[in-house]
């Protein structure tokens, strides 16, 4: 059998060195980590991964627990770039990544234990909504633990989430300076901070603009195409329905386009529509969806990133409390095409203008 030494005198490095070139950890230059990597392809070397896990007393598991607001990641377009991120960032520092269904939220010690493995995993990525109860009976027995696409105010465990109030606060703002207002606010009706701040950053806009929120263009139904459709239609049927609206995602968004579809509304000209997430399938809709975009990617290894320093025990301050978004002006809401971001004042300004569907 070949071993890290056969490796070792091949590249002409320790076996120290050999070890931390594979597993991308220390400080070896590139040129280095090529030359290891020539002489474990030629050599056909195998880590011995049971013993390098026993030596660490680590099992090198990441485990995804779903949150109750996914059915599972791999059919959530959203949740899938997030678990890229994440993947990513756990097969380059040596770790294997499972995703587990969501718990009950009975917080049992059956469903502590099936969570926890029997020590079959090192940390949890907790990927939306799951209860604060099962979170705390978790961290309690030892398990390092980051939330991900969501937090627990007033509860001390790292986050990583876009800031969807800002996102919906641009949104917004990018109504009313087409002249738009009457804005339909189409949300979740969920009580995690999503739901919340969506609603929160319309208001926003809403009052700076001198306008105040009228509780008959609200509505707050459970994520989907068929919910959003639905919730859309009863907004056209009003007597004074709204020129444009506001959808907290795009399968939402994309929901209103076939309720004013149906209704025989034009999208720009009689409802402009404005959705958030940036989902690969908002650029393809007809017309072009406008969203909100949020860095899944970067929230995914951000997250996996912070997890296994907290597992390797390494000192660190934490991840920015919540990542940016950025208005992508594409061609359902009117005005030219374009990414728009929160300046520093406040003020939402163009940061880079470019066709559509950039």
């Amino acid at each position: 059998m070949v071993t890290i030494r056969d490796v070792a005198r091949l590249a002409g490095v320790s076996p120290a060195t050999v070890s931390q070139a594979l597993n991308g950890r220390g400080r070896v230059d590139v040129r280095t980590r090529e030359r290891v990597a020539q002489a474990a392809t030629k050599l056909r070397y195998v880590p011995n991964v049971s013993g390098r896990r026993l030596a660490r007393r680590r099992a090198e598991c990441v485990a995804v627990l779903q949150g109750r607001n996914m059915t599972t990641v791999f059919n959530d377009s959203f949740y899938r770039v997030v678990l890229s991120g994440m993947a990513e960032v756990t097969q380059s520092r040596g770790y294997s990544l499972v995703v587990t269904p969501p718990p009950s939220d009975a917080a049992t010690d059956a469903d502590i234990d099936r969570v926890l493995g029997h020590g079959a995993i090192d940390g949890a990525l907790v990927a939306g909504a799951l209860d604060a109860r099962l979170l705390l009976a978790l961290r309690h027995r030892g398990l390092p633990i980051v939330l991900v696409d969501n937090y627990l105010p007033g509860v001390d465990l790292p986050a990583v989430v876009p800031d969807y109030q800002v996102g919906a606060r641009l949104a917004t703002e990018h109504l009313l300076r087409l002249g738009h207002r009457r804005i339909a606010f189409l949300g979740a009706s969920v009580n995690y901070p999503f739901g919340w701040q969506t609603l929160e950053g319309y208001g926003e806009a809403l009052a700076a603009a001198g306008i105040g929120q009228d509780p008959t263009l609200v509505r707050r139904t459970e994520i989907g195409v068929d919910t959003a459709t639905a919730a859309t239609r009863s907004l056209l049927d009003l007597p004074d329905p709204p020129t444009a609206l506001f959808a907290v995602t795009d399968a939402m968004g994309i929901g209103a386009l076939r309720a004013a579809r149906e209704h025989g509304v034009r999208v720009p000209d009689g409802l402009a529509v404005v959705g958030m997430d940036d989902i690969e399938m908002s650029a393809y809709t007809d017309p072009p969806l406008s969203t909100v975009r949020v860095a899944k990617d970067a929230m995914g290894r951000l997250a996996a990133e912070w997890l296994i320093r907290l597992i390797e025990g390494e000192a660190g301050d934490r991840p920015a409390p919540s990542l940016p978004t950025e208005l992508i002006v594409r061609s359902t809401c009117g005005g030219p095409a374009g990414r728009w971001a929160l300046t520093a004042s406040g003020a939402a300004q163009p940061t880079i203008f470019t066709r559509e569907g950039a």
